[in-house]
């Protein structure tokens, strides 16, 4: 099962060589600014591609003696930019956001900004001369360009051969924004750039093998338990069901007292583990799509310690993601600088709370059926009572990656505030039809007073409350209407 990934070319659509052209022009403006004493705040979005393009960034700046902070917000609306303009830095740097409000921070903060981002961008708004974003070079903001790999890009421009080393933190980013879309889950686009950079300075290692948490680190059953992508109904957060599940197979879990590893099975065991988890996938539907998503290219990290999850880029994402959905961004933007001490230990300990919290949401939905309403292609959960805010984006992608719902749209909310709510939504990963979420989102919103935006594949938006059916019934004609 184990191979190198294939090269593949760039598309002719790529404009690299003007997207390096543009972060060089943004360095070089940034380093006069910092020259006359600018400070620079660099303010991204919390998940894993947010913590590291931030830490990306923040770390070009720095190694050039830049005076840089980093923050990373949940949202980006009127409100955080007024929050952010009281703080008066003379730079604000966004990444991961801000694409779908260059209006409002230009009133905010004038010259005084720029965006690093792959979100697709409202219509008259691309050519913002404050904006740096993946689509206008003729990458797929969903598929080929995170901001993390956006962000490696501009440090580049500052110090192409001192900065090679972010190469890493950037395919975290990719990965943990799910841009695995090329053949066999591998990275395409601009994300490729910061693959090959990170394979020729031997940061990590491309193999192709079974994708399970904890591959080298965990007990078999435990690592097919921990692993929500693809979701495994009955399998994904059900320790005791693995266990049993492989037990009754005959599989041999131990080996002379010890728990064993997904890393040291052989391939026909491998197969074994496959067969098992085929008992658990619907036989009609997509389960044979599910049954594909658990083979695919595995990037492993040579410096991270193997008993740890960072040593795999899927679960250094998952840890940063943790630390987001959990309010503890400061723990995964130390990770991402190189704390693998204090940090680390806290992450770890927080994954656990984590996927407590993942696992009670999940296990309501499978309790509660009034709290899912399904009209056509769109699936949406009612979750102001059991869902908190920063954990929507989470649910949303487990149940797109679940067999029950990988065919629909799912759009899931929360409530945000004493008069708001928080949506998230994703598109499954065999969905049939062609939708841009990102699009839909952001005039769904801004139909009922609210704040929208994302990319084609992954969208949010808040709104007022009082309007949520108003909302609903407009994503649900959009969705409709093709």
């Amino acid at each position: 099962m184990v191979a190198t990934e294939a090269a593949t070319t760039a598309s002719p659509r790529h404009d690299f060589n003007s997207l390096m052209a543009r972060a060089r022009s943004e360095a070089e403006h940034l380093v006069d600014l910092s020259n006359r004493g600018a400070r620079v705040l660099v303010v991204t979005h919390i998940d894993a591609d947010g913590l590291s393009s931030g830490s990306i960034a923040f770390s070009a700046l720095a190694r050039k003696n830049f005076a840089v902070s980093v923050r990373a917000v949940p949202d980006l609306d009127p409100r955080a930019i007024e929050k952010l303009k009281a703080d008066r830095f003379e730079f604000y740097l966004f990444t991961d956001l801000g694409s779908g409000l260059l209006g409002a921070l230009s009133e905010a903060f004038g010259d005084g900004f720029v965006v690093i981002d792959h979100h697709q961008v409202p219509e008259g708004d691309s050519s913002h001369p404050r904006l740096i974003n993946a689509w206008n070079y003729g990458y797929d903001g969903g598929e080929e360009a995170c901001s993390s790999s956006m962000a490696y890009a501009f440090a580049k421009a500052f110090d192409e051969r001192g900065n090679l080393d972010l190469s890493a933190v950037a395919l975290v980013g990719a990965l943990g924004d799910r841009q695995d879309k090329e053949e066999g889950r591998s990275l395409g686009g601009l994300n490729k750039v910061a693959l090959d950079d990170a394979v020729s300075k031997g940061l990590i290692a491309v193999t192709k093998d079974l994708l399970f948490y904890g591959r080298e680190t965990r007990p078999v059953h435990e690592a097919i338990a921990m692993s929500y992508s693809p979701f495994i109904a009955g399998l994904s957060g059900a320790k005791d069901a693995a266990l049993a599940a492989l037990s009754n197979s005959g599989f041999k879990l131990k080996e002379g007292g010890r728990w064993r590893t997904l890393g040291e099975l052989s391939n026909e065991e491998k197969q074994k583990v496959i067969e098992v988890i085929s008992g658990f996938i619907a036989s009609a539907g997509h389960g044979s799509d599910l049954l594909k998503d658990l083979v695919g290219m595995v990037y492993t990290f040579a410096y991270e310690d193997p008993l740890t999850p960072l040593r795999d880029a899927r679960e250094f994402a998952s840890v940063l993601n943790a630390c987001g959905r959990m309010d503890r961004t400061d723990l995964g933007v130390s990770i991402c600088l190189g704390d693998r001490e204090e940090a680390l230990r806290q992450a770890l300990s927080l994954m656990s709370e984590y996927r407590v919290k993942l696992n009670k949401a999940l296990q309501k939905l499978q309790l509660e059926a009034d709290k899912v309403a399904t009209t056509g292609d769109v699936m949406l959960v009612m979750g102001e009572e059991f869902i908190e805010e920063r954990m929507t984006g989470s649910v949303s992608s487990l149940l797109a990656s679940s067999d029950r719902f990988r065919d629909k749209l799912v759009l899931v909310r929360a409530k945000s505030g004493d008069s708001e709510l928080k949506y998230s939504s994703r598109i499954g990963d065999s969905y049939p039809g062609k939708v841009n979420l990102g699009e839909v989102m952001r005039e769904a919103a801004e139909s009922v007073g609210g704040v929208g935006g994302g990319h084609s594949m992954a969208a949010g938006a808040k709104i007022p409350f009082s309007r949520r059916d108003d909302f609903t019934n407009f994503v649900l004609k959009k969705v409709a209407a093709g």
